[in-house]
């Protein structure tokens, strides 16, 4: 039977509404309402699925179409379903309502990532519906602990059911939005994610009195220690691919901004800083948690030797938790398909490989040899500001744009399991 398109872009309206109403919030997480949802609606169209919990309350779920040639790799449509704090005083509409208002729907995880897992969704259901049989397996996950370093989701799936989630291609998030440049328009797909280092840098002195004042204390140390991370870029490592994709866009390696610097250097950056127990007592110690991300290549030792030689000898290090970049190649059948597929949808764009300054979930996947690509497509207008919307106040998604998004997201998971876009959709 096939199924209304119309319909269905109503259906996954609603269903996104509904995932950000379910306070997903990462701490603490509690995934299991938005897993439990999930599986409900799997449920109601003849779809099984399993639930695994890390801890309890920290849910994730797999989902399986089987296909017809059992020696291709499965296709993973990925998602988590976490979201990161809000700070309610920033909102201008209460981050956790779905609401609709000025052609979008608003709340947290409207962009970061409950859009992708209601495509997933939709995907699943329709193709179950419809009677169609894919050419290769598909597989629905949505994990949890996205958004704190996927210990509880993603990794542990990965090290404790492999087979569970093994893949030969994954989409997940960050990919298939619309970035404007002057008259041009283009679309990253990502093919590369920097892993992260999470360092607490120590620094220790003499304490003392409150009352006494000195000028080389643990916190005098510790801000000349700050000012000198933040105001030393590290170096460039121009990877192939990026100094190809600048090319394309017209952005010169040397003189490339903001945007684009992150995806140039391993970077670090100071996030948690602590000192003092008592208001008249000088500290004897400074800490600080550094935020550092790697290029492909890089590691944590190469990191810290860097900053190394920015900061000296004097502070400690200490490895607080690490994750390794990844890269997959954009020659394969399934990048060429995402590009073809978005340029057809919006001629004149252009869609290109990209890497993210952050982390996902993609670099796990990889790890089990999936070939893995940041998709979750939307259309965006010039005034959008989309990427300040991720972790941002007032998240929201525009309604048309994820409608555009969600066809040619339809469009690319078809036709990669050999299904017919007519066979599915009336």
């Amino acid at each position: 039977m096939k199924i209304s398109w119309h319909d269905l872009e109503r259906e996954s309206l609603e269903n996104l509404r509904t995932l950000i109403r379910l306070d997903t919030t990462n701490p603490p997480g509690n995934e299991r309402i938005a897993a439990d949802f999930l599986a409900e609606e799997l449920a109601s169209h003849g779809i099984e699925s399993v639930i695994r919990e890390s801890a309890p309350t920290r849910a994730n779920l797999v989902a399986r179409l089987a296909g017809s040639d059992s020696s291709k790799g499965p296709l993973m449509l990925s998602s988590h379903t976490d979201v990161v704090p809000v700070e309610r005083s920033g909102w201008t509409r209460e981050p956790f309502s779905g609401e609709i208002a000025d052609g979008c729907v608003w709340g947290r995880g409207s962009i970061d990532m409950k859009s992708k897992c209601a495509m997933d969704l939709a995907m699943m259901t329709a193709m179950k519906r419809a009677g169609v049989k894919p050419d290769r397996d598909v597989m629905m996950v949505a994990v949890a602990d996205e958004e704190a370093g996927s210990d509880y989701g993603a990794k542990f799936l990965v090290e404790r059911y492999p087979e569970l989630v093994r893949a030969g291609y994954v989409l997940n998030e960050v990919g298939g939005f619309t970035v404007h440049l002057g008259s041009r328009r283009f679309y990253p797909i990502q093919v590369a994610e920097k892993g992260f280092v999470t360092i607490k840098m120590k620094v220790t002195a003499m304490p003392g009195h409150g009352s006494m004042p000195r000028a080389d204390t643990a916190i005098s140390r510790m801000s000349e220690l700050i000012t000198k991370i933040v105001q030393t870029p590290m170096r460039q490592k121009v990877s192939p691919f990026m100094r190809k994709t600048l090319t394309e866009m017209g952005v010169p390696v040397e003189g490339a901004g903001p945007l684009f610097q992150p995806m140039l250097a391993n970077t670090v950056s100071p996030t948690i800083l602590r000192a003092g127990y008592k208001d008249n007592v000088i500290p004897g110690e400074a800490t600080v948690v550094l935020d550092g991300r790697t290029l492909p290549g890089e590691d944590p030792e190469s990191l810290m030797a860097e900053l190394r030689e920015i900061v000296g000898p004097d502070p400690t290090f200490e490895l607080i938790k690490t994750a390794p970049p990844a890269e997959t190649s954009p020659d394969t059948p399934l990048f060429k398909l995402i590009a073809k597929t978005v340029e057809a949808a919006d001629p004149g764009a252009r869609a290109i490989p990209w890497m993210i300054p952050g982390a996902t979930d993609s670099k796990f996947y990889s790890k089990l040899g999936a070939a893995c690509y940041g998709f979750s497509p939307v259309k965006l207008d010039p005034h959008m500001p989309f990427g300040s919307l991720y972790h941002g106040n007032d998240e929201r998604l525009p309604i048309d744009g994820f409608n555009w998004g969600l066809k040619v997201y339809a469009d690319v998971v078809l036709k990669f399991v050999g299904v017919k876009f007519d066979d599915v959709f009336a």
